[in-house]
């Protein structure tokens, strides 16, 4: 491949995503290190790789305008003043693919998938089973085979993630306000999960869950919620028996904040969505409930991590909502998990957590 200075990565859509990537975001700064480089990607996937130094710029785009033919456009020719050598395609789509071409980028470097592969100057093919469909791989090594067909190495293939000052801070204020400095054990719950109802763990579980971690360890409950997850918080809270320590609902939220709470927490309780691996990426132990979809492909590898999942007969789907009739099927990946058994994981790992002064 020709000597690349300045090289721009279009960062995955998914919060999960953008941290499974980490290890191929390193991989790559640390093949092109004298190259300039720059990330393309919303706001959220920016503040998740916040204080790593894996890019020189950053092009922050929010989509949802009035018309995606000229936010592609617009886009494009923010890139196009990059005067980029190569363009790295971690998404999957054919508008990536199109944006990177319009914006008259050097050379173009991504899966040859969504019919978007003569777009492709180095395209690799995605893994596939032996029907054709594709193979469920974690998106940590499907991530990495694309930088490692660039000449990248990626010997290191745990995900990663950094609070910044700021970050640790602001959740200082929050720890303060809510008299949890010097408080013994600390649990976040996360409810919420942007894919679809159908990864969610029901509010009341999450509530008999909690009131039984304050009930058996003492525990202080951190309620998570992103913006259009504040009504589904609030209903944990008002399930519960006892009173969060903290609902992040009734605060203005970040993920920032969010890193910066959870390296002050022993515990996350979680839905397979992208708090899972934001904990997993700063070391905290995690539980995830898992229902609709299939684990393989969200594989992280992390040792501090429990996964909880029930086998049925029509999971995993992969759906964002059941597709199931009401009825006793309905749901049941999810329904059928008790909070006794995901208490038992928990305390697994509570059990097994640092004294105090070893925590960050």
């Amino acid at each position: 491949m020709p000597a690349c200075e300045k090289i721009v990565v279009f960062l995955p859509n998914w919060i999960g995503d953008v941290v499974m990537a980490t290890p191929a975001l390193r991989g790559l700064r640390g093949h092109f290190a004298s190259a300039r480089i720059a990330h393309v990607g919303k706001p959220a996937a920016m503040e998740v790789l916040a204080g790593l130094g894996l890019s020189d710029e950053s092009i922050v785009y929010r989509p949802g305008g009035w018309s995606p033919l000229a936010e592609l456009i617009r886009l494009a020719w923010r890139v196009r003043r990059g005067r980029y050598d190569l363009a790295v395609l971690l998404p999957n789509s054919f508008r990536v693919a199109l944006m990177a071409a319009m914006a008259g980028v050097g050379r173009l470097a991504g899966y040859a998938r969504d019919g978007r592969g003569w777009l492709l100057d180095d395209a690799i093919a995605p893994p596939r089973d032996t029907q054709g469909g594709f193979l469920p791989v974690s998106a940590v090594d499907y991530y990495i085979a694309l930088a490692e067909s660039l000449g990248a190495r990626c010997d290191d293939r745990r995900i990663r993630l950094a609070a910044t000052e700021a970050d640790r801070h602001a959740a200082e204020a929050v720890i303060a306000r809510a008299g949890l400095d010097g408080r013994g054990l600390i649990v976040m719950l996360n409810p919420g999960a942007a894919f679809g109802g159908s990864k969610m763990w029901h509010p009341t579980r999450f509530a008999a869950l909690a009131d039984a971690m304050i009930e058996q360890r003492g525990a202080a409950i951190i309620i998570n919620a992103a913006p259009p997850e504040r009504a589904i918080a609030r209903q944990v809270a008002e399930a519960m028996r006892h009173k969060p320590a903290i609902n992040l609902a009734e605060v203005d939220n970040s993920i920032g904040l969010v890193k910066g709470l959870l390296l002050r927490c022993d515990l996350l309780v979680t839905n397979d969505t992208g708090a899972r691996h934001i904990a997993a990426g700063l070391g905290v132990p995690v539980v995830t409930v898992f229902g609709s979809t299939d684990p393989r492909w969200s594989a992280i590898e992390f040792e501090m991590e429990r996964t909880v999942r029930l086998d049925v007969p029509c999971s995993p789907c992969q759906k964002p909502l059941c597709p199931q009739p009401p009825g006793p099927a309905y749901h049941q990946c999810m329904e059928t998990i008790s909070p006794e058994l995901v208490l038992s994981k928990a305390l697994e790992l509570v059990d097994r957590r640092p004294c105090p002064e070893d925590k960050p």
